[in-house]
């Protein structure tokens, strides 16, 4: 579903509503009224024998009704498709029933239905895969605020400790692309990009052999790469215990800019490798003469206030 660039998902926002239905969305800004989205298996509603049960992946035909009140107007939306029941509403209050921006919203939640299409289930291992996926990137581009931040503020701890992270990134996002364009598949292998509370994940030192192994990096780059490393350990676990100067970190902190900037190219590579093979995350649709539009910013800023969630970091849509 194509969810307008201005709405925020709200799921995440409250601590008290939990990630399942209905899901709700609202805009960033000047918010009027609320999206919602709710999907329920059929084997657990039952089927209405009234409405027709429709394809996936293919447009849906939308039941529109109304549920109005003395205090809310809400626009009902139902539809059965494959396995699942879905449901839609938009919620206002009455009072603005003939406010020209309510109208210039339903006009968008109707767009947002018409993009609606439910996936096959041949393909949700993959659509699991690519939302990991982008909460990858939106944690990337985040990272970015961070690490600006930072640098006005001459932070270099800070920077070093954004800078690591970064480098961590790029490599784990190279590993995947390289593993794709060897096996030629959209396969994402997500235990490199994402590691959830409960789980033990895979730690830098891990990632810089691995990407050795795979001559994604370099034996020299490798071995840059583990200097700089411990010298960011001995920073954040012996500042006060060693004879490391504040000045020492300085230079360290320029050391990692250098390597983030070469270790970003060798990834920015590896997308461009996938650029027309018909497969992997950047297979289809991309090509080296694509360029940025007021879109595409919007939308790294959308991202960015999602991981963010503070009001100081909050980029204006």
């Amino acid at each position: 579903m194509n969810i307008p660039i201005e709405w925020q998902y709200k799921n995440v926002v409250y601590e008290d509503i939990e990630e399942k239905s209905p899901y709700s969305f609202e805009p960033y800004e000047d918010s009027l009224g609320c999206f919602q989205l709710s999907c329920y298996p059929l084997s657990e509603k039952g089927p209405n024998p009234n409405f027709p049960i429709q394809k996936n992946n293919s447009k849906v035909k939308w039941l529109a009704s109304r549920m109005d009140d003395k205090e809310f107007d809400v626009l009902l939306f139902h539809a059965q498709v494959d396995d699942l029941l879905c449901m839609a509403k938009y919620i206002y209050s009455a009072k603005l029933r003939d406010d020209k921006k309510i109208q210039e919203q339903i006009e968008k939640v109707k767009l947002a239905l018409d993009s609606f299409r439910v996936i096959p289930q041949t393909d949700r291992e993959l659509a699991r895969q690519l939302d990991k996926h982008d909460n990858f990137l939106s944690s990337l581009t985040a990272s970015y605020d961070l690490l600006n931040n930072a640098l006005e503020s001459e932070s270099y701890i800070e920077v070093i400790v954004i800078l690591a992270n970064q480098i961590d990134a790029f490599l784990r996002s190279s590993i995947i692309l390289k593993k794709q364009l060897e096996k030629k598949t959209n396969n994402i292998e997500v235990k490199y990009i994402f590691q959830g509370d409960d789980e033990w994940g895979i730690n830098e030192r891990k990632i810089y052999k691995k990407a050795q192994k795979m001559k994604i990096l370099d034996d020299e780059t490798f071995k840059e790469l583990n200097n700089l490393y411990d010298l960011r350990n001995r920073v954040i676990h012996r500042y006060i215990i060693s004879f490391i100067k504040t000045r020492d970190i300085v230079k360290i902190a320029y050391d990692y800019l250098i390597l983030n900037e070469k270790i970003r190219l060798i990834l920015k590579s590896y997308e461009e490798m996938q650029y027309g093979k018909g497969f992997g995350i950047y297979g289809r649709g991309y090509s080296k003469d694509d360029e940025f539009d007021e879109t595409e910013y919007k939308r790294a800023f959308s991202w960015a206030n999602d991981k963010h969630l503070i009001e100081k970091l909050e980029r204006k849509l």
